[in-house]
């Protein structure tokens, strides 16, 4: 069974003009809608990436907003597959950017697919973490400067509420009996109000974070990564909650993580932590600990984004965003009836570049997709 998740950039646009829900060339979003050509250029590329990867269960982020939106998709453009819909239930996601889990036909009328109540969610996480709340949200310390009683730029650790813009939607099947869960996420945009200038090779980041605009915009770049540190902590306690109530559970996760921009940078000087490591847990808690699909690849195939990072411009441009994690009991020797063997996690680089040979780059999507192959025991 392969699974792989994409995020297919801003898609919603492309179907809404297609589907005459959007004026071309209009503002939407802070975007500007594609032409009635680029929009069925979209279109037409990213079914035919879907159809060369051939997943049996497909995750997409920025995917059509709205229940009618990705039913129309589905039915007109990939009608082998059909779509996990929440029956009554709410998604909690808001903008553009929706998530939906795809599933082939014959394999859904067998597992019979369904997705997690966010109300359950939100209790499990809560239960999880002393620090989130049973209404889903969760509050966050931010570093700022503030003139306290006459004086100015005190520093002050400013505590705001926080909550998912787009919560994980977590797909619930049946194999062999056990219940496997996969956890499908978009994390909170990594971008700000506004782009700095690129810093210069010669110069050194010090004197580059003096200027005025950068410094505000690093204060601001700071926030966001703290928030979005917060929201994998977020899915880290979910999980821990469900290690509480299943010696061993068979979860995946999955999406688009959004780890950057100044992705070490900030991981150095500023966080001293890096996302993957608040999501895929303690080594001391090994059995809880999460493996990554794309452990066992050569470094340069570890990658689904290429951006050069304006503020740190020396390191690579090829940025690996989206990820497929498990927990141990898909490892050799679990207790799950699904097995992560080796190798079987990839880039679907070859797919991705036949398509962009055919329809032009970034056509589809500036992401590549990450598929994972999941064998029975």
């Amino acid at each position: 069974m392969k699974l792989t998740t994409w995020n297919i950039a801003w898609f919603d646009h492309s179907w809404g003009v297609l589907e005459g829900r959007y004026e071309p060339g209009k503002m939407r979003a802070q975007r500007r809608l594609p032409t009635l050509a680029k929009a069925r250029r979209q279109a037409d590329a990213v079914r035919d990436e879907i159809g060369r990867i051939a997943p049996d269960i497909l995750f997409l982020c920025e995917a059509p907003a709205g229940e009618a939106a990705i039913a129309s998709w589905v039915s007109a453009e990939l009608p082998a597959y059909d779509v996990v819909r929440r029956d009554g239930g709410s998604y909690a996601t808001k903008g553009d950017q929706w998530q939906w889990f795809l599933i082939r036909k014959e394999l859904a009328d067998r597992l019979q697919p369904a997705l997690l109540d966010i109300t359950v969610w939100r209790d499990f996480a809560a239960r999880g973490s002393p620090s989130i709340r049973p209404d889903g949200t969760w509050s966050v310390s931010i570093p700022r400067l503030r003139t306290v009683g006459g004086v100015p730029d005190v520093p002050v650790a400013e505590r705001s509420p926080h909550s998912f813009y787009r919560h994980p939607q977590t797909l619930l099947l049946t194999i062999a009996g056990v219940r496997v869960e996969i956890i499908g996420a978009h994390l909170k945009s990594k971008f700000t109000s506004f782009t700095p200038r690129m810093r210069r090779a010669d110069e050194s980041f010090d004197d580059y974070a003096k200027e005025p605009k950068i410094a505000a915009w690093l204060a601001d770049a700071h926030a966001a990564r703290v928030k979005l540190s917060s929201e994998a902590q977020n899915v880290r306690a979910y999980i821990d909650h469900r290690f509480s109530q299943t010696a061993d559970p068979s979860i995946l996760v999955l999406g688009d993580l959004n780890d950057g921009p100044g992705k070490e940078l900030m991981e150095r000087e500023y966080l001293l932590h890096d996302l993957i490591s608040n999501l895929q847990g303690d080594v001391f808690f090994a059995q809880q600990f999460l493996n990554h699909a794309l452990f066992d690849r050569p470094q340069h195939l570890r990658w689904t984004v290429r951006f050069r990072d304006v503020i740190d411009p020396e390191r690579d441009p090829n940025i690996l965003l989206d990820h497929i994690l498990f927990t141990q009991a898909l490892a050799g020797g679990g207790t799950s009836p699904l097995r992560v063997h080796t190798g079987a996690g990839l880039v679907e680089h070859l797919a991705h570049e036949e398509t962009e040979a055919a329809f032009g780059k970034d056509v589809a999507s500036d992401h590549r997709p990450v598929s994972v192959v999941l064998s029975l025991r």
